[in-house]
């Protein structure tokens, strides 16, 4: 079995920033925390838009193993939310995911409409 070549994640954005946990987020019931975590969200994939390598980075991130929501728990890959890939691969078994990040990506993307048009 060969490994997949992952030399690449030495170019992007996120390699070396002073907050790697910036590219998850929590679905949290408390309005500040969710206001904080929309914020960090669009602050991550503004990085991500900008990103050399986004592409492949999203490649990776519909990976079933980069593709999980644990707990109220997500992750951005390539600038998408989970339920973003979610609804990319079409999978019908993970609605509830979509569905619970429902709040989360809505604001999220308000604010990137605001910020990019």
């Amino acid at each position: 079995m060969t490994l997949p070549d992952k030399r690449w994640h030495a170019e992007g954005n996120c390699t070396n920033h002073p907050d790697p946990d910036l590219w998850h987020y929590e679905n949290s019931v408390h309005s500040d925390e969710q206001q904080l975590q929309v914020l960090r969200s669009v602050e991550a994939i503004t990085l991500c838009r900008a990103c050399s390598v986004k592409d492949k980075c999203l490649q990776e991130g519909l990976e079933s193993d980069n593709v999980q929501f644990w707990g109220g728990w997500g992750t951005i890959w390539g600038g998408l939310l989970n339920s973003e890939r979610y609804q990319l691969l079409n999978d019908r078994d993970n609605k509830n995911i979509v569905k619970s990040e429902q709040r989360h990506r809505r604001d999220v993307q308000q604010k990137l409409a605001k910020l990019y048009g």
